[in-house]
């Protein structure tokens, strides 16, 4: 499992982009996520071999980027497909059982170094699917 917290970065990934820059996320929706006022991580596990992933996941991050509410942290993580054999999975105090899954969590984290994923054996941090794009977290 790999982490990312900065969206503009993984939002340049080629499997995201196109869709993210052609969606218009629902007004209620966005004005839902304006309206959050405690601090709260959404916690976003998905993978980029899966077709509703790479759906879902660029339209949610796109709401996330037009609310714009500094109290929203955005924690994604990419899981291989070899590591979805042994789920559930757990990253950043969610249980993972299908992908997509994008959680609200109460709180934030520091540094990446602090949230916890999976079992230590399969915990590392997105850098490896972006830096083979030439793209860096």
């Amino acid at each position: 499992m790999e982490i990312c917290c900065d969206v503009n970065k993984m939002v340049r990934h080629p499997d995201l982009r196109e869709r993210y820059e052609a969606h218009e996320p629902p007004r209620d929706v966005v004005e839902a996520l304006q309206a959050i006022e405690e601090e709260m991580t959404v916690v976003i596990v998905f993978g980029f071999w899966c077709p509703d992933s790479l759906r879902i996941v660029p339209e949610a991050l796109k709401a996330l980027t037009e609310a714009d509410n500094p109290n929203l942290q955005v924690v994604a993580a990419t899981v291989p497909l070899e590591e979805t054999y042994d789920l559930p999975i757990a990253c950043g105090g969610v249980s993972v059982r299908k992908f997509p899954t994008i959680s609200f969590v109460p709180g934030r984290y520091q540094t990446t170094d602090e949230i916890p994923v999976g079992t230590e054996e399969r915990a590392r941090f997105v850098e490896q699917s972006l830096s083979a794009e030439g793209l860096r977290w």
